[in-house]
């Protein structure tokens, strides 16, 4: 998870970033910001002129970045997701 991308989000601020590991779980391709190709520095622009060609989707990505950060990273969520992950280790040591 990047701290940055889920600050942004948090704020309601659409992100464009790469289909690099982990940011795929923030971004929602379309939904709350786009993803670009890894290496790819002409569709990153591509994914940045689209965003900016299309201000009537601003307010829609802008709460679906909000309410994707609150309904994922939320504390308690996070929190609850740790300790699932806990068991699931105790468990395949034999603990429980």
């Amino acid at each position: 998870m990047n701290t940055a991308i889920s600050e942004a989000l948090a704020t309601g601020l659409p992100v464009v970033a790469t289909k690099h590991s982990g940011f795929q779980e923030q971004v929602i391709d379309g939904k709350n910001g786009y993803l670009a190709n890894v290496g790819n520095p002409e569709d990153i622009a591509n994914k940045l002129l689209l965003y900016i060609s299309h201000p009537e989707r601003w307010s829609e990505m802008s709460a679906n970045a909000r309410a994707h950060v609150l309904a994922h990273y939320d504390k308690k969520v996070l929190i609850e997701e740790q300790v699932r992950w806990y068991k699931k280790l105790a468990e395949a040591r034999g603990h429980e």
